[in-house]
Parts: structure tokens; sequence; C-alpha cells
């Protein structure tokens, strides 16, 4: 074989091994989040209730199922959205949601405000499926690469324009907490900016730096700190009383 060829192989096969060992760690991350929303079902009293995500494709979209209320159905979906790394939770074969109300519930929950933060929810997982954003170590420098997958996360906000995005910064718990919750709020921050540099208005955009304080994977090394860095987006519906409380106070 020509040298030429060998280096083709060569490349070939470490980019494979590259893409399985991406799918493998994605696939870990996915079992977690599975294994702690199960625990949490049961540390609730929820037995019944059985959570599940996709592996083909990876999805952090938890699906639930099992013979329970209605009003038990919803305390399901909320604790588990409130899962960190969760990024939204349906209820098998119905139209609930993490978010919405049942029968009883708040009077002022909108129904098309719900289907919206579900969509474009799903829009920035679809945008971010299979990638990362990655920075430089210890800096909130944004690499080129995900400059473009901020372009993707940018795209499907634009149709969101009724709905807040949260950006949360997450790091592993390798050294000096307080040093890692101003990192990951530097990275949150300049995360926010990217997507109000690129049309998002900044009334819309919220950043904010957690640290190591919400890890997603347990025990250590490096496949669980790999996990641990990451930035989370959470689409929300603007709280209209809350808008409205406060342009009443202005005008006070």
């Amino acid at each position: 074989m020509e040298v030429g060829g060998k280096i083709l192989t060569g490349a070939a096969a470490t980019a494979l091994l590259a893409l399985l060992g991406h799918y493998v760690a994605g696939d870990r991350f996915v079992a977690g989040l599975e294994n702690t929303a199960q625990t949490e079902m049961t540390a609730q009293g929820m037995d019944n209730v059985k959570v599940s995500f996709s592996r083909d494709p990876l999805s952090r979209k938890a699906v639930l199922d099992g013979d329970v209320p209605d009003d038990v159905k919803q305390k399901a979906l909320d604790a588990v959205s409130g899962i960190a790394g969760v990024s939204s939770a349906v209820w098998a074969g119905s139209d609930l949601a993490a978010g919405s109300k049942t029968d009883g519930g708040d009077e002022d929950a909108d129904p098309a405000a719900t289907a919206a933060v579900t969509s474009c929810q799903n829009g920035i997982d679809k945008a971010i499926e299979g990638e990362k954003l990655s920075f430089r170590s210890g800096s909130a420098y944004v690499s080129p690469a995900s400059n473009k997958l901020l372009d993707k996360i940018a795209a499907a906000l634009k149709p969101c324009s009724d709905l807040t995005i949260a950006v949360g910064g997450h790091t592993d718990d390798n050294g000096n907490a307080q040093v890692n919750k101003i990192l990951s709020q530097e990275r949150a921050d300049r995360v926010g900016a990217g997507l109000v540099e690129r049309g998002i208005p900044e009334s819309l955009v919220t950043a904010t730096g957690f640290g190591a304080e919400q890890p997603i994977a347990t025990g250590g090394g490096p496949d669980a700190d790999a996990q641990n860095r990451r930035i989370e987006f959470k689409v929300q519906a603007i709280n209209k009383k809350e808008t409205n409380d406060a342009k009443s106070q202005q005008e006070g």
C-alpha cells in the first residue's frame, strides 16, 4: 500500500473510533438520565411510572408511561423535567407535557404556549443532537466549531420570539468550586451573548453558571467529567403575570 493510502486509511480509522466513542459517551449519558429519572420516581412514591429515553436517535426528551391518575402524571412530568440534563418530558400517548396543567390547575395556563415551548425545545435539541459546545481549557473562548453550532441553535430559536431561553453553564468538580462557578458563568454569558449577536433579543436570554453543583454523571473519571462539562438550553414561556406586575410598578 502506498504511503498516501496508509494515511487515508489511518485517518478513516481514527474518525470511526472518534465517532464510536462519541456515541458510546452519549449512550451512557442518556442511560444515566434514565436511571436518575427512574430513581426520582421511586423516591417520590411513583413506582408505577416508567421513564425512557430514545436511543435511536439519542435524545434527552423523557417519555413517561404508566397507569396512574392525571394529577400524578403531571407531578411525575414536572419532577423529571426538573432533572439536570433532561430537555423536556411528555406522557406517552397523550398531550400532557411538563409545565402543562390538568383540570383544577392554574386557570392562566395557556395550552398554545405549552405547545410552543415543547416545539422550540425540540428544535434546539435537534439542532445540537450529536454535537456539543466546547471551550478552550480553563477559559470561555468558544471554538470555531462551536460558533457554527451556535449558528444552528440561533436559527432554531428564531421562530420562538415569544419565549425565553435560559442558558446554563456547568463544569466538572475538578479544582476550586468557586473558580469553577465563575468559569461556568463566563461560559454561559459568552454563549448568551453569542445568541444575541445572532439576532435573539437580549431581553429573552438569561445566562446562569452553576459550576459543578448539578452533575449529570457520577463516579468521576474522564467520561463523567466530559458529560458534566456542558452548556444547557431550556426554553420557557414568558411569565405574563410577572411582566404585567413589573409594568404596573414602572407606571405607578
